[in-house]
């Protein structure tokens, strides 16, 4: 299967943030560090894409070097907003590398135990 296509390509200070769709569901990607101002274009981006009432969003990670605390808060903010309304927050990591960052970071705080994270498109439901 090929990669989607992205589009809306947002660059702020070192991060890419691309919104592209895979069935219904939007993808947004995040590509660099999710540090500062940054954390503001992610979380206007899910604010938009929420209130579209997607049965599912999508976060891909897998090209994330870096996210801090307020990032990784609007990750659980919008995954217990999509629960509350019946909607599936699904993280897609696809990084192979069992030491990368974010794989590291969602072992770390457990939030591999609360997420959905996901390796692959395929695995999306």
């Amino acid at each position: 299967m090929h990669a989607p296509a992205f589009t809306n390509k947002e660059q702020v200070m070192g991060l890419k943030v691309s919104v592209a769709k895979h069935k219904d569901y939007p993808i947004v990607k995040l590509e660099g560090r999710v540090i500062g101002v940054d954390d503001r274009k992610f979380g206007n981006k899910m604010e938009t894409l929420f209130k579209k009432n997607h049965e599912k969003i999508l976060v891909d990670v897998s090209d994330t070097e870096f996210i801090d605390s307020h990032g990784v808060g609007i990750i659980v903010y919008y995954h217990t907003l999509m629960r509350k309304a019946n909607r599936e927050l699904v993280l897609l990591n696809t990084n192979p590398n069992p030491v990368s960052y974010m794989a590291r970071l969602f072992e770390m705080t457990n939030l591999n135990k609360v997420l959905n994270v996901v390796p692959s498109l395929e695995t999306v439901s």
